[in-house]
């Protein structure tokens, strides 16, 4: 008797991409909530949640495509969506921050109050009862509320933006120490060339032919 046994292929795993939503746990979006509600910017506030700055990043706009075209642009914390959560809620804590700083800084301007006193007599006088109110009041440092104010962004730059420079930054963090070094000389090359072209087109607005 004789037995068949068929092998079947192995699975292909699945290729996961850059700041998949799997690691987005509740702990990590509680970590940047908290992080972004105390005024840090969105790549300090990766850093303080232990999570890449390009995947925060991506998330949030991620988050932001779900919010216009699932939710109608409204900030929703309880999406199903993990990244439109996200997003509303560092959203609305960015925003919660800046206003908690315009208020310390429209209290600061009006002066905070240290204490108040009432003080009762009679007139000698006249024999009237007179009151009298004393309020202290002692100037309150709005700089640092207005330093915070300042760096909460009133116009921050897109997410696309921030994505490019950060995707930049990584990549001339991964250069080899040949392509860093290589790279002055071929800057001045190019340099060197764009200025020899420019003069031949001065001179009769063509470049010259190549030899051959």
């Amino acid at each position: 008797m004789t037995h068949t046994s068929t092998t079947q292929p192995a699975r292909r795993k699945p290729r996961r991409q850059k700041g998949r939503p799997s690691l987005l746990t509740p702990a990590v979006m509680d970590l940047l909530t908290r992080a972004t509600a105390v005024g840090l910017p969105m790549k300090q506030a990766a850093d303080a949640a232990g999570v890449g700055r390009s995947t925060f990043l991506r998330w949030m706009r991620l988050g932001e495509d779900a919010i216009e075209e699932k939710h109608g642009g409204h900030l929703d914390v309880d999406s199903p969506d993990p990244c439109a959560a996200l997003y509303a809620r560092v959203t609305r804590a960015r925003a919660a921050a800046a206003a908690r700083a315009t208020g310390q800084i429209e209290e600061a301007a009006r002066g905070a109050v240290v204490s108040e006193t009432f003080r009762t007599w009679t007139d000698p006088v006249t024999g009237e009862t007179r009151s009298e109110r004393r309020v202290r009041r002692r100037p309150g440092d709005w700089r640092a509320s207005a330093w915070l104010l300042v760096r909460l962004d009133p116009e921050p730059k897109s997410l696309d933006e921030l994505l490019d420079e950060e995707d930049a930054r990584q990549r001339a963090r991964e250069e080899t120490p040949m392509e860093r070094a290589l790279t002055p000389h071929l800057q001045d090359l190019a340099a060197r060339l764009q200025k020899t072209l420019a003069q031949y087109q001065e001179e009769d607005g063509t470049p010259p032919e190549p030899r051959p």
